[in-house]
């Protein structure tokens, strides 16, 4: 097929859904942590429909916990932020 063709057929309103490969996820949670029983991770991110998608992967609950632990913080220190502006809150 030559590029000219396939430029032709393309109908980028008509694609399949993307998903992440297994591989890449297993990978990702390969990479994490130092040692077996400490591996785990959380991914948030906006697929091609706009949709938010959340894939979370851990080596135990304790693990899983403290992923959620973190979110948590973040999310909330991240509303903080946007409520303050960076000046100090009114006593």
């Amino acid at each position: 097929m030559s590029d000219e063709n396939f430029n032709e057929d393309f109908d980028e309103n008509n694609l399949r859904d993307f998903v992440l490969p297994q591989s890449f996820l297993d990978q990702l949670f390969e990479f994490s942590g130092s040692t077996d029983g400490n591996k785990g991770f959380l991914l948030a991110f906006v697929n091609q429909n706009g949709s938010p998608m959340v894939y979370t992967k851990a080596d135990n609950q304790i693990v899983e916990m403290g992923l959620r632990k973190a979110i948590e913080r973040y999310i909330i220190e991240s509303e903080e932020a946007e409520i303050y502006k960076g000046d100090d809150p009114i006593q």
